[in-house]
């Protein structure tokens, strides 16, 4: 697990520092630079396979002329050493880092297929003078570049991108409307003009100055049906969830499990446990006034009797939100972001690597907006939408309000209403400048999405929209932040690629039924879990944000949306952003969502684009500028 970064084109060594500089919490264990005619890598190394220098990057094989810097784990790289010394290659240590060097040279970029695991990676090819970047199938780890005219840079983190000077930090309009929309901002985009992010299961190449791309995986629903009784397809899923998670447990230092109580972290850590020899490590946090979950996760761990830590925090987003904005490089609404960040700063004062439920939700229809949507009927009712605010009123009213919406309009309206902020609403909230810039509806485009989905049953064209847009832009981005921000590996074995297609190719009735999500999932963990655990919930780590902004976090709140600064970003009206704060905090209204995320796009304006410390509180923050009375 490292950063990495590099250019073709202009640069020195002393750019590589730099870059490295920024990336140094990746990888804290090592840093490395190659340096060659018109073109540099650079690395930070956390160890976690082959510990001694051996293992360390840039790596490099002299007598074929290739180089590479990479991030991630390959979990076949031992068949694959296998099949390599067959070929006559001959390794100096026992990295899959070398594997993936050698097996480039053998097989050129036809090796991709081959890859088990998450990666981006970079490879310079002297012989061709070819740069041939790429990232994993499902987008686990993350690599952003910058077409320049005379070459390109690239980076783990968008963050070390700007260490180049041909790299400016400017702000695109269409992606912030996007991020104020979806709450994360939709890839290959970036909340930066120019800034492009590789996409899941895309290649780039470039050489003598062109960029060409391509795909060699996406996710397809349309292959055949799995046959097979019930109780048939229970074990094989049982057997390849085992077979996936033992893979996921290779390492040459200890591996954890993140335990949040809910049934995905819960089968995973249970499975791990039978793979161990002695008991994992497993971490949950919880938070006083809500968000507290201790109580599932300590009944997980008493059962597969691990090795339990758990901590109680105190609400801290005014003393952390300004250091997660850095690490995050662009806005992200989840308000998540605080206690995977928590978690992750409990688990690396223990161990190196941690296995996470993330990714059983997508394909087994775990999400609520998912399940809403197709469980209701679609009503021949007049659609009714007499503006926004009513649909988040908060009591009995507020309830039957939603509900004649949602049975008057079909499911994909469903869907896209709880995923999403409307075109009127953020129409209403822009100033009436900003809001002329907008071209387009990015809500149409996820609409389209949906239309175009490779799905044989239109149901899953909900699952495609969450596995290839919501996971890997929201869930994926924020667990690779928050847990390489501690230097913290953080492994996915729900997204291993072959378990996945096979998932996907379940009947939909045999993940989705009666109205809930992971049927068959449930029942392969009713084989490890107790009872209590298993009831249709959705767990994880979360925040009571609007809890808190009835108090003092609501008065730094309203300090920032009244500020002068915030005013003058000709965004957001002040007054409507205002309006949105009295209202949640009358009660009758539930807008914690809505007001954190003008909340978080205004701490990135500060700190990206204001150039304020992310090393204070958002109170130090505000103070500084005088927005406190």
């Amino acid at each position: 697990m490292c950063g990495v970064a590099g250019y073709v084109g202009a640069g020195a060594e002393r750019l590589l520092d730099s870059m490295t500089g920024l990336l140094a919490h990746r990888g804290p264990d090592a840093r490395g630079t190659w340096v060659g005619h018109g073109v540099g890598l650079a690395a930070t190394r956390l160890a976690i396979l082959d510990l001694s220098p051996a293992g360390n990057q840039p790596m490099g094989d002299a007598s074929r002329g290739a180089h590479v810097v990479f991030n991630g784990e390959i979990y076949n790289f031992d068949e694959l050493r296998t099949e390599l010394t067959s070929a006559g290659y001959v390794f100096h240590s026992r990295s899959d880092t070398e594997v993936l060097l050698h097996g480039y040279r053998h097989w050129g970029k036809s090796i991709l297929p081959r890859l088990r695991g998450m990666f981006a990676f970079a490879i310079w090819d002297e012989h061709s003078r070819q740069l041939l970047l790429a990232r994993d199938r499902i987008g686990i780890k993350p690599l952003f570049y910058v077409e320049l005219p005379d070459g390109l840079v690239f980076a783990s983190e968008i963050k070390a991108l700007f260490a180049h000077p041909g790299v400016a930090v400017e702000m695109d309009p269409a992606a912030v409307d996007a991020y104020v929309a979806l709450g994360h901002v939709p890839k290959p985009a970036t909340i930066f003009r120019g800034v492009k992010a590789l996409l899941p299961g895309q290649w780039l190449g470039w050489r003598a100055g062109r960029v060409e791309t391509g795909s060699y995986w996406a996710a397809d629903f349309r292959q055949p049906v799995l046959e097979g009784s019930e109780e048939e397809l229970t074990e094989e899923l049982d057997a390849r969830l085992n077979d996936a998670i033992r893979s996921h447990l290779v390492a040459d230092v200890p591996v954890g499990a993140f335990l949040s109580g809910g049934v995905d972290s819960s089968l995973v850590a249970a499975i791990a446990q039978r793979h161990m020899d002695v008991p994992i490590s497993t971490f949950t946090i919880g938070f006083t006034g809500g968000g507290d979950e201790r109580t599932y996760a300590r009944q997980v761990a008493a059962h597969i009797r691990s090795e339990h830590h758990e901590r109680l925090a105190e609400p801290t987003l005014e003393e952390e939100l300004p250091r997660l904005v850095w690490h995050l490089d662009e806005p992200l609404f989840d308000n998540s972001v605080l206690p995977t960040h928590l978690v992750s700063q409990l688990a690396r004062e223990h161990v190196k690597v941690v296995l996470t439920g993330d990714g059983g939700d997508e394909p087994f229809f775990g999400y609520d907006w998912t399940r809403w949507a197709l469980m209701l009927p679609s009503l021949p009712l007049p659609a009714w939408s007499p503006g926004w605010a009513w649909a988040y009123r908060t009591g009995p009213l507020g309830r039957m309000q939603r509900l004649y919406h949602d049975v008057s309009h079909h499911a994909e309206d469903r869907y896209l209403r709880r995923m999403t902020a409307s075109l009127a609403f953020r129409h209403w909230l822009y100033t009436p400048e900003y809001g002329e810039r907008i071209e387009r509806d990015v809500v149409d485009d996820l609409r389209a999405r949906l239309h175009s989905a490779p799905v044989s049953d239109s149901r899953d064209a909900f699952v495609h929209a969450d596995l290839t847009g919501f996971l890997p832009d929201d869930i994926l981005f924020k667990v690779d932040r928050m847990s390489m921000a501690h230097g913290l590996e953080v492994r996915v074995p729900f997204l291993d690629h072959r378990l996945l297609e096979w998932v996907l190719r379940l009947p939909v009735d045999l993940r989705f039924r009666g109205g809930h999500g992971k049927y068959l999932l449930r029942r392969v963990a009713a084989r490890y879990l107790p009872a209590t655990i298993l009831k249709p919930r959705k767990q994880g780590f979360t925040v009571p944000v609007g809890r808190w902004l009835h108090g003092e976090l609501g008065d730094l709140v309203r300090a920032m949306l009244s500020s002068k600064e915030f005013a003058a970003r000709g965004i957001v009206r002040a007054d409507r952003a205002l309006q949105l704060l009295d209202m949640h905090r009358s009660g009758q209204y539930e807008l914690g969502h809505r007001i954190w995320s003008l909340v978080v796009l205004e701490t990135w304006c500060r700190i990206r684009l204001d150039g304020q410390s992310h090393a204070q509180s958002l109170r130090a923050m505000l103070a500084e500028c005088g927005s406190l009375p």
